[in-house]
């Protein structure tokens, strides 16, 4: 069912409001340690309302007690949540899930063939793999690439001729997506993107030819998600190879210039659209991946640099850190 139109239980943990290195401060709402893909999730007004109350209540014990809000007595706040309604009564019995049981990996393994398990798996990639490379040897020819993708994404190459055959066969990008700003669900990458990007994680260099030739398609009528693809797995692998065609990519008409430098430049390029903008916002941060991965692929004729250099300027603040990070971290 559409996240929109259906309530969800979320567990949050009391360790997510501390943030960490700093005493005597609780966070609530976007403040939250959280996967981006949880945020959502715990984020509108009864979530605001329930952690801000939850996060009041440990405040107050921590300053009764005189002790920090680490060290209060957690089964008593959360005994108070439950009386008034607020957790259900299972928390005060629940316990850690981790590490799983040998047989929670196991059934994960199994599952993924129906598209489930993949959470369990990556908790613990030293114990997974094994699993996965005896499930990827034995399974049938349609559930072969399955597993080799989850391979890849920790790191393991067993799978890598599958997951090039794939690629090497697609004469062309399939359909990709567009950023959006807001209401965005569902999957962000295309087949070919995930495919792509898992052999990025690999960082098996074998993988590059496959991954600069479909690259070399790539030009601004081409979806976001198959830039961004492109970008994250030649930065992975990390390979000077990967530069000249990164560049040439850059260089095609309106890939590069969307830098948001002056409020002229910006009301030029759409910012006018507000916080919503969409098409201003998808032009920078394809320009701004795809520099940052010819940049740290070793760069070609100082283009990823200057580039990075202008984004540095930009008005928008979390792209000009961004960009900033990027330059200071070789």
């Amino acid at each position: 069912e559409h996240p929109g139109h259906a309530g969800f239980n979320v567990n949050i943990p009391y360790r997510a409001m501390l943030p960490k290195g700093l005493e005597g401060l609780v966070v609530t709402g976007l403040s939250t340690s959280a996967h981006r893909d949880a945020v959502p999730l715990i984020r509108m007004q009864p979530d605001i309302q329930n952690q801000g109350y939850a996060a009041g209540v440990a405040a107050a014990m921590a300053a009764k007690a005189n002790t920090l809000l680490r060290n209060i007595d957690l089964g008593e706040l959360q005994k108070h949540l439950v009386e008034i309604g607020n957790l259900p009564e299972s928390v005060l019995t629940d316990k850690d899930s981790f590490p799983l049981p040998d047989e929670a990996l196991a059934k994960a393994v199994e599952t993924l063939k129906q598209g489930h398990g993949a959470a369990a798996l990556m908790t613990d990639p030293q114990r997974a793999v094994p699993l996965l490379k005896k499930a990827y040897q034995q399974a049938e020819p349609q559930h072969r690439l399955i597993y080799a993708k989850t391979l890849a994404v920790l790191g393991d190459s067993t799978g890598l001729e599958d997951l090039l055959k794939t690629v090497t066969s697609a004469e062309k990008w399939d359909k990709g997506w567009n950023y959006r700003g807001m209401g965005q669900f569902g999957s962000a990458l295309s087949e070919l993107d995930t495919i792509i990007i898992v052999l990025g994680r690999t960082g098996d260099r074998r993988a590059l030819p496959a991954i600069l030739e479909k690259a070399r398609l790539l030009d601004a009528s081409v979806e976001f998600s198959h830039h961004r693809a492109v970008g994250l797995a030649c930065e992975l692998i990390g390979d000077r190879q990967a530069a000249p065609v990164l560049a040439e990519v850059l260089q095609k008409p309106g890939m590069m210039g969307h830098a948001h430098t002056s409020i002229e430049i910006a009301r030029k390029l759409g910012a006018p659209g507000g916080t919503n903008a969409e098409t201003t916002r998808r032009e920078s941060l394809r320009e701004l991946l795809l520099a940052r991965a010819l940049y740290r692929c070793g760069d070609h004729n100082g283009l990823g640099k200057r580039i990075l250099e202008e984004y540095t300027r930009d008005l928008r603040g979390h792209l000009a850190r961004h960009a900033k990070a990027v330059l200071e971290k070789k």
